[in-house]
């Protein structure tokens, strides 16, 4: 009986944690030129390589760090 609690209990944990990954639209393609941190959310700032205006997005905080400003992206986030 303990065996089989346990069992559920990890099961459980596991399916808890399956749904903790962050899912963001991704921006457009050009280089990063500003990085913004408000609080526990995360954002880029790209200049498109197709031209346009800059475009500020939320990333993950792990794309954040992955991405410094000059950076092409999405290529930092892909390395």
């Amino acid at each position: 009986m303990r065996r089989l609690a346990a069992a559920l209990l990890v099961l459980t944990a596991f399916a808890s944690l399956a749904g903790c990954a962050q899912d963001f639209d991704r921006g457009p393609d050009g280089q990063v030129t500003d990085k913004v941190k408000d609080g526990k959310k995360f954002y880029l700032v790209v200049n498109p390589a197709k031209g346009g205006n800059e475009k500020k997005f939320r990333v993950s905080k792990y794309d954040y760090h992955d991405c410094n400003r000059g950076s092409k992206y999405p290529k930092c986030v892909d390395d």
